[in-house]
């Protein structure tokens, strides 16, 4: 039974049909199945039989750990397969498999993606992609997320309300106009479903506390019209910093309205309530990288004080996802959604410019003060239409997106009043901390509209991807303090072409080329604004899906290059120029296959040769670029041995080589290679007892051997090294029905 259009995509309504046919089978199917008596009088019994579907849902939820389609890089319901570009997707399978907590934690095992550049933090996912930052530019549901790069208040989301993460390599402007030119982040959030599932959770760690988490979908009515979904997490956990405490609250419903296979309307929100007891991570290098006489710094030390750790952040969003099939050719989608973050910091740090006192031992402090917030409006309004001209099968996508964001700063930094800190004896709380005063304060102002338009033109074997798009964007940064402002405007034609081949026998080799434009604040010395950086990227790949099996495997090859890069101007270091040229040449190879219904593994690799072509600084003219690993690698196997049902083993190794994050590349400051061990256990005890069925018990151990390092050095002098992620162990028991 074909219930699926050979084009490869189809439309939200055609799927629900799908879907509900092959639940309406199986429930048919499964009522032929004779009833207790007859099995007592003789009779033949016959089996329930489940019909699936045989494919994914491009949002998730996903089978295992392979998803074969995806939403994000296309903005059409389309095969991974058949899309021209490298596309990695952590589902939530994977996620609970490895035990993650955090969006970061998540893509430790996607090439590409530096997932700890800036070390262990319990505030923010820092994270990089092909060596460009990707903080403050994060999606979630296909639209971007409030925030800006030197922004505090640029929120993360917690990974338990995420469905899966997709990540596109390479620029993705073309259909999300601003982005950095290494890839996109898109996060995919939890949306009600048709079939009824609850669930319940409490975890610990060994660095103590605990979390509650709360999960239930389903149907409201009988018809299947009206579904809901209530996601709800509270945690008070301990890190592997001495008095530092992870508090949040979080709470993430939905609603759907779907009146008819070919209407739905779904209404959510999101709250997130940060209130952690924080230490800045403002270690000196030595004591840290480098050697100290007087003995190395503790990775548990805290640094900050008491009289001087307030981190408050509240993050929330409210939209809706509206869908509506007029035929077999026209559909409509528009996604709008506001959401706004405020944060409120007060804290004390080692001094990040010079750490140490000539004794060695004692370190210089500052505090730091900071009153932020940021805030988004964002609407997406597309029309696709699928039919045939000949021989020729298109799926044409027309969109128009507006984005209006706001970003306001306030920050300080003192020295006045902020009493020295003794690593040899070290106290806490002895005095009042004075407040600094504010020394930045800025509020800036964005509107950019896109006009993009895409088909996906199939012939034969042969799937072209064709996509244009054209952005308007306005950029007022206004100085509160000398009361000037600075506008920047752009107007960007941004484009990608691909080609890919089908083989019957699972290949699909393919060919892109794509270009991007991202924004650019600030002025140069005459105060002229920055123009945007543009970057291309050429890119041929591979692609093998197994016609019998479950699995995906991908090898991509690239050359990137960046345009209008700032570098320092020559006459004054406090400016920049626009005369910067970056490139990055590498090759990514990711494999996920459920080679049995015991055995899952995933592999992959990253190889990145990055040079900066143009600069004003002479250190860093050809030389790599910061924060990115030549290579990077890892593998994780999933066990679920048949001897023992019920249990699933898994372990895994992640490792990179060094790299420099010193601009002015001092030797001694390159961050060594590391290599990190994970594992991890889990046992459902429906296994013993059906009366136990749903209640799951997994055990996860990241870094298992306790591997000491620091992610990153910014100088010799000053507090501007972190450590990473040390051992940490967490348990959960779960119940679900």
């Amino acid at each position: 039974m074909d219930l699926v259009k050979k084009t490869g995509t189809e439309t939200g309504a055609s799927r629900r049909r799908r879907l509900r046919l092959a639940s309406g089978v199986a429930f048919a199917l499964a009522g032929l199945a004779a009833p207790a008596a007859a099995q007592d009088a003789g009779t033949t019994t016959l089996q329930t039989i489940t019909v699936d579907s045989g494919e994914d849902n491009a949002k998730g939820p996903d089978r295992g750990i392979v998803a074969k389609r995806s939403l994000s890089a296309s903005k059409t319901d389309t095969s991974i397969r058949e899309t021209p570009q490298a596309i990695s997707v952590v589902t939530r399978d994977q996620m609970d498999a490895q035990g993650v907590n955090t969006v970061a934690e998540a893509l430790r095992y996607t090439p590409g993606v530096h997932p700890d550049p800036n070390g262990y933090d319990i505030r923010y996912d820092w994270l990089y992609i092909r060596g460009f930052n990707t903080y403050g530019t994060m999606w979630l549901d296909g639209l971007v997320l409030p925030g800006d790069p030197s922004n505090y208040a640029t929120p993360s989301v917690n990974a338990f309300a995420l469905e899966r993460i997709d990540v596109i390599k390479g620029p993705a402007s073309v259909l999300y106009g601003r982005a950095v030119p290494g890839g996109l982040i898109n996060q995919v959030g939890k949306r009600p479903q048709e079939t009824a599932h609850n669930e319940v959770g409490i975890e610990t760690s060994s660095h103590g506390g605990v979390e509650g988490t709360l999960d239930m979908t389903g149907p409201l009515t009988e018809d299947g019209e009206w579904l809901y979904r209530i996601i709800a997490l509270g945690k008070n956990m301990g890190s592997q910093v001495d008095r530092e405490r992870e508090k949040q609250l979080m709470l993430a419903p939905s609603l759907t309205w779907a009146p008819s296979d070919q209407t739905s309307l779904t209404l959510y929100g999101y709250y997130q309530k940060d209130r952690p007891v924080f230490s800045p991570r403002f270690y000196p290098a030595v004591g840290t990288l480098l050697n100290n006489p007087n003995g190395q710094i503790p990775r548990d030390l805290y640094l900050g004080d008491p009289n001087a750790e307030v981190f408050e952040r509240d993050f929330y969003t409210l939209g809706y996802e509206f869908e509506h099939e007029f035929n077999e050719t026209w559909t409509v989608r528009q996604n709008l959604r506001y959401g706004r973050s405020d944060q409120n910091m007060f804290l004390v740090l080692v001094n990040p410019v010079f750490a140490y006192q000539p004794d060695g031992h004692t370190l210089n402090r500052a505090s730091a003060i900071s009153d932020d917030w940021v805030s988004s409006f964002n609407v997406d309004t597309q029309a696709e239409a699928r039919f045939d001209t000949g021989a020729l099968d298109h799926t044409l996508l027309i969109g128009l997106d507006y984005l209006k964001a706001s970003s306001s700063t306030n920050f300080g930094n003192g020295l006045v009043g902020i009493p020295p800190f003794d690593l040899l004896d070290p106290t806490y709380g002895e005095v009042d901390i004075p407040v600094p005063d504010i020394q930045r304060s800025g509020l800036q102002k964005q509107q950019q509209l896109g006009l993009y338009a895409q088909d996906q033109i199939r012939y034969d074997n042969w799937v072209g991807t064709f996509g244009l798009r054209y952005d308007f964007s306005d950029i007022e940064s206004a100085n509160r303090l000398t009361g000037t402002t600075v506008s920047n405007d752009d107007q960007r034609l941004t484009w990608r072409a691909g080609l890919t081949y089908l083989f019957d026998n699972g290949m699909a080799p393919y060919a892109s080329y794509s270009t991007s434009f991202l924004p650019t604040l600030g002025t140069d010395q005459a105060g002229n604004p920055f123009k945007a950086q543009t970057a291309e990227q050429y890119e041929i790949g591979l692609k093998y899906e197994p016609p019998a099996g479950r699995g995906i495997i991908t090898v991509s090859l690239f050359d990137m290059t960046l345009e209008n890069a700032l570098t320092p101007d020559p006459t004054n270091a406090l400016f920049n120029l626009q005369t910067g040229k970056q490139r990055v040449r590498g090759l990514d190879i990711e494999g996920k296959y459920e080679l049995t219904p015991e055995l899952d593994l995933l592999a992959a690799y990253a190889y990145s040769n990055s040079e900066i072509l143009k600069s004003n600084r002479a250190s860093e003219l050809g030389r790599e670029m910061l924060r990115l690993p030549e290579h990077q690698g890892s593998v994780w196997v999933n066990y679920r041995p048949s001897a023992v049902e019920g249990l699933t083993l898994n372990a895994g190794v992640r490792a990179m080589s060094s790299y420099q994050t010193d601009s002015t590349y001092l030797p001694e400051l390159r961050i060594p290679g590391r290599a990190l061990v994970d594992i991890g256990a889990e046992y459902d005890f429906g296994a013993i007892d059906k009366d136990f069925s749903g209640t799951r018990l997994r055990v996860n151990v990241t870094n298992l051997f306790d591997k000491e390092y620091v992610s990153h050095c910014l100088n010799t002098t000053g507090g501007s090294c972190n450590y990473g992620a040390g051992r940490a162990i967490t348990a959960s028991l779960k119940y679900s029905w």
